[in-house]
């Protein structure tokens, strides 16, 4: 690897290290095991992906967002 302007010893040894960890520390919640195990658990829990609001095929009662 090469870095410009040439760092010192201890700069590199920093940049290197950033380089090979795992990324944001931050991120660690949402690479949990258990959180996986709850996602993947909900999203067979149901046979099918919930409808949205008009089954297909009903037309709207009204045009556009007007309340009535």
């Amino acid at each position: 690897m090469e870095i410009t302007p040439e760092p010192s010893p201890e700069e590199r040894e920093a940049l290197l290290a950033a380089i090979a960890s795992d990324g944001d520390p931050r991120a660690e919640p949402y690479r949990s095991v258990w959180r996986l195990a709850g996602l993947l658990e909900n999203a067979e829990s149901a046979p099918e992906p919930p409808l949205s609001g008009v089954p297909p095929g009903v037309p709207r009662r009204s045009r556009g967002a007007s309340l009535k």
